[in-house]
């Protein structure tokens, strides 16, 4: 019959091994939970960007909509005094109603200044 020193040493022996394997269980799933919560996180976040970027999207798209009628509006009323405006692509062209004519370039957009000008 084995004495009580082996089967102390053998349980001893056995209880290590299983508190490694948990350890090493726990650890992985910890790093599993850990990895998932940043996913989400990350998720999350780009989520609330791209709705941003959509609310600030449909603000330019209403903007731009504004500046057109403010535009055409313009160009409505300074046609009513007798000078004709174009707008096509980057030239503006200037009628009036003596025969003289203006064509100005529009001024592409540089970093760092928002408004464009005409040459």
């Amino acid at each position: 019959m084995p004495d009580i020193a082996s089967t102390l040493s053998i349980i001893s022996i056995l209880l290590t091994i299983g508190a490694l394997l948990g350890g090493i269980w726990a650890f992985k799933s910890g790093i599993s939970r850990t990895a998932n919560e940043i996913q989400e996180r990350v998720i999350n976040a780009l989520e609330a960007d791209i709705e941003l970027l959509r609310k600030r999207l449909d603000e330019l798209k209403d903007e731009n909509t504004h500046l057109r009628l403010v535009i055409e509006t313009i160009c409505t009323a300074l046609k009513s005094r007798g000078l004709i405006i174009r707008i096509e692509d980057n030239l503006i062209s200037i009628d009036d109603t003596t025969g003289g004519r203006t064509v100005r370039r529009i001024k592409r957009i540089q970093e760092g200044n928002e408004k464009s000008s005409s040459e």
